[in-house]
């Protein structure tokens, strides 16, 4: 049973005998309306009230997992703003995948909202009104699972971090 808060954009999804919160996720920087997303990384399919499996990509040699991923379906040819959609084999709708933390991440912590490890809250006030100080950082933060577990999209796993400070503590867990 899915169940929408009044005056919010909170969603109530009964899974597994308890009730999931779930927002419209934001991907690319836009709500997308087709699906819903929990903040432990359930995304609920609307077009066929169902739980959606990512997929996921692995190393070649090592056979780890690196992420789970999942393809965002439009009609419209540049609904990104970018360019980088392609077209559907069929030729009748656009795709481009997303990964999961990122939707997670993007759709329960906003950067403008939750800077990135290691700025300080004073300072972000300042520089998140600065387009170009915005989109560049926006462009190069990476999303980091704290426990190094990639399956593990749970918003409270989740950090955003550079990718400098990521090697760093990569390098010191031996990773």
């Amino acid at each position: 049973m899915l169940l929408c808060e009044p005056n919010t954009n909170i969603y109530t999804l009964h899974l597994d005998n308890e009730n999931v919160e779930m927002k419209h996720p934001i991907c690319f920087g836009k709500v997308y309306d087709r699906w819903l997303i929990s903040k432990c990384g359930k995304v609920w399919g609307k077009k066929y009230n169902r739980l959606l499996k990512g997929g996921h990509s692995k190393n070649g040699k090592t056979k780890r997992l690196l992420f789970i991923k999942h393809t965002i379906t439009v009609n419209e040819a540049d609904w990104w703003g970018d360019g980088s959609g392609s077209l559907h084999h069929r030729g009748d709708h656009w795709e481009r995948e997303i990964k999961e933390h990122k939707m997670i991440i993007d759709t329960w912590a906003p950067l403008y909202d939750n800077p990135p490890e290691g700025i300080v809250w004073e300072e972000w006030k300042i520089v998140r009104d600065m387009p170009s100080v915005f989109n560049h950082i926006s462009k190069t933060v990476i999303i980091d699972h704290i426990d190094d577990n990639p399956a593990n999209n749970h918003l409270d796993n989740l950090r955003r971090t550079t990718s400098w400070d990521n090697q760093a503590t990569r390098k010191a867990k031996g990773i």
